[in-house]
């Protein structure tokens, strides 16, 4: 019984110091304001995220260039960023932004940078002194290889080279244009005569203490080459005399990279082949150097087939719905000469025609003969008229010329007016210039087409005139998804009563004045709406691209066609379409409303009507 008393004394004992324990503890811990958590026990935190930014501080356009390039700026919205990598990015951005205006030239700049938390933001600001810019105090061009030997009637000339070296002295220094330099430099090489120059060593030696920039540059241009033989692979419906007859190149000629180029593109434009590969054999033979190379031609094409057969139907809404038969034969008695023909039958126009394209000859010429038989019910106004005539065609496409001969006879039938017959033997110049970003889908630049027909013999024709027409139409990106297109067109018929209507104007119509039926505007003559002496048609078109194919459209088109200057009052035509970027050149649709008769029309555009 003593025994179990002195067990429960000793325990209460034993409590009671382990109560007054933990009371102190306790006590100890609220004095020294220490928390559970640190003690192990859980308790819930509130997690504060920190923000980042950036100020820059430097001259225009120096700042842009910083804040497109700089690491910090592009990391400080990431959501992985850490306090730590943000001070390592804040502690390396001095050296990036020295390093970002030595490519502007900018070799004694001075960086101050600054850090500020607070709030849960922090703030990194750079003060930039990019200090004076770097000036080309000196250029040594240096020349090895055949180049040195080369006589005084050869191309390139080393003095042409170094005349034309796009960084003399006293020049701002970049990076960008230090490297363009010497990229034309060694192109100037490559194109002629020197297909393996080199550039064996460039420097750029910089003196931050003075500003200055000396340019060291040296250039190998290796073996001079000229042409050698041509060998051709793949022909077997066509002549080798189409290939020979587009060749601009002779053995013995030297090396020209842009006779290559024009070769080429000669071939692609034939229509003979669906690819064509020009190949100009320069690897260097284990001989001296100083000789002269030949580089051997090789040829390499897939021919189109000869023979194509097509029936197609649709719809225009300018001359409605339509039939038409095609017949095509690139290789017409076996000479290469292409034919393309076509019978179409359209509810206001009916036609016949063919087109005999000669091969293109040695000296760029391209020759056609052309004969048709037409007829059309426009307006009140039937004409059936029998066409012929010959072509000569020539320059690139951004230049290009023509020039021909025409014999046209033509019988007019007016509703309410008398008929009339007329022919006429007419010469013709025309000039079309292509200055555009891309031939399907034009959006910067300007096509323009001149055209002039004269028929000078009373003995040939009906009597004398001459027609002028002047066609322009500019593209224009306003930002990159808005394009601006402008359209101007000019007529003039000099001895109107002399001309077949073929020759006078009338407008309205899907590529003229939207709003109005297709020629529907000109001059009243009975019943019928006839060509006038004189014809101005313009056109103003704002389209938004939604998508990289699709996009609205919003014009105001405008024009008219008389026999007096001072009657030559114009119509409008305003209108909404949308746009798509097909294969084959912009698609459009319109709906347009024509001021002076108060209708709604639609219209199809399909292309680039150049």
């Amino acid at each position: 019984m003593r025994k179990n008393t002195l067990q429960h004394y000793i325990s209460n004992i034993l409590m009671t110091r382990l109560s007054i324990r933990l009371c102190v503890c306790v006590g100890l811990l609220v004095l020294s304001d220490i928390s559970i958590a640190q003690l192990g026990f859980e308790q819930p935190q509130q997690v504060i995220e920190t923000k980042y930014e950036v100020t820059i501080s430097a001259p225009t356009p120096l700042d842009a260039l910083l804040k497109n390039h700089l690491e910090i700026i592009k990391a400080r919205d990431s959501s992985r960023m850490s306090s730590a990598e943000w001070l390592t990015l804040y502690h390396d951005a001095p050296l990036a932004i020295q390093n970002l205006l030595a490519t502007e030239g900018y070799f004694s700049s001075i960086i101050k940078k600054s850090i500020i938390n607070s709030a849960g933001v922090s703030t990194v600001s750079f003060m930039v002194d990019p200090g004076p810019a770097a000036l080309i105090s000196k250029v040594n061009l240096k020349f090895s290889g055949v180049i040195t030997q080369q006589t005084a009637n050869e191309s390139p000339q080393i003095t042409t080279l170094r005349d034309g070296w796009m960084l003399p002295v006293g020049t701002k220094f970049r990076q960008a244009d230090w490297n363009q330099a010497k990229r034309k430099l060694l192109i100037s090489l490559l194109i002629d005569r020197y297909p393996n120059a080199t550039i064996k060593d460039s420097r750029a030696e910089v003196d931050p203490k003075t500003n200055s920039v000396v340019l060291n540059v040296e250039v190998d241009s290796g073996a001079a080459y000229k042409f050698g033989n041509l060998t051709i692979e793949g022909l077997q419906r066509y002549p080798a005399s189409i290939i020979n007859s587009l060749n601009p190149i002779k053995p013995g000629m030297a090396y020209n990279q842009r006779k290559l180029q024009t070769f080429q593109s000669r071939l692609e434009e034939s229509g003979y082949f669906r690819g064509v590969e020009v190949i100009a054999d320069t690897k260097l033979p284990a001989t001296d150097e100083t000789q002269v190379k030949i580089a051997n031609l090789k040829i390499m094409v897939v021919e189109n087939q000869s023979i194509k057969v097509g029936v197609g139907a649709g719809f225009s809404t300018n001359t409605g719905a339509r039939t038409q038969l095609t017949f095509d034969d690139i290789n017409l008695f076996n000479l290469g000469w292409r034919l393309t023909s076509s019978l179409k039958v359209e509810q206001k126009a009916q036609s016949f025609s063919g087109l005999i394209r000669l091969p293109t000859d040695s000296d760029g010429y391209r020759d056609s003969l052309n004969a048709s038989i037409d007829r059309t019910s426009i307006e009140g106004q039937t004409i059936t008229a029998g066409k012929t005539g010959i072509n000569r065609s020539w320059g690139p496409r951004k230049r290009e010329q023509t020039v021909g001969v025409n014999y046209i006879i033509e019988h007019q039938n007016l509703d309410g007016a008398t008929s009339d017959d007329k022919q006429a033997v007419t010469f013709s110049y025309g000039i079309t210039l292509r200055r555009i970003d891309n031939e399907r889908n034009p959006t910067l630049g300007y096509l323009l087409n001149t055209q002039f027909a004269i028929a000078p013999l009373n003995i040939l024709s009906t009597g004398q005139f001459i027609q002028s027409y002047v066609k322009l139409q500019g593209y224009y990106p306003v930002t990159s998804t808005t394009q601006l297109i402008a359209r101007t067109e000019v007529g003039m018929v000099n001895g109107k009563n002399s001309a077949p209507a073929a020759f006078l104007f009338r407008t309205g119509g899907d590529q003229s004045v939207r709003g109005y039926a297709y020629q529907s505007l000109g001059v009243k003559e009975g019943d019928a709406i006839v060509g006038g002496q004189y014809m101005v048609t313009g056109s103003v078109e704002m389209i938004q691209w939604l998508t990289n194919q699709w996009g609205v459209a919003a014009f105001v088109d405008f024009g008219n066609a008389t026999n007096k200057i001072q009657d030559l009052k114009p119509v409008y035509g305003y209108g909404l379409g949308a746009r798509w970027k097909s294969p084959v050149g912009p698609l459009g649709a319109d709906i347009a409303y024509g001021e002076d008769t108060g209708e709604y029309r639609l219209h199809f555009n399909l292309g680039v009507a150049f």
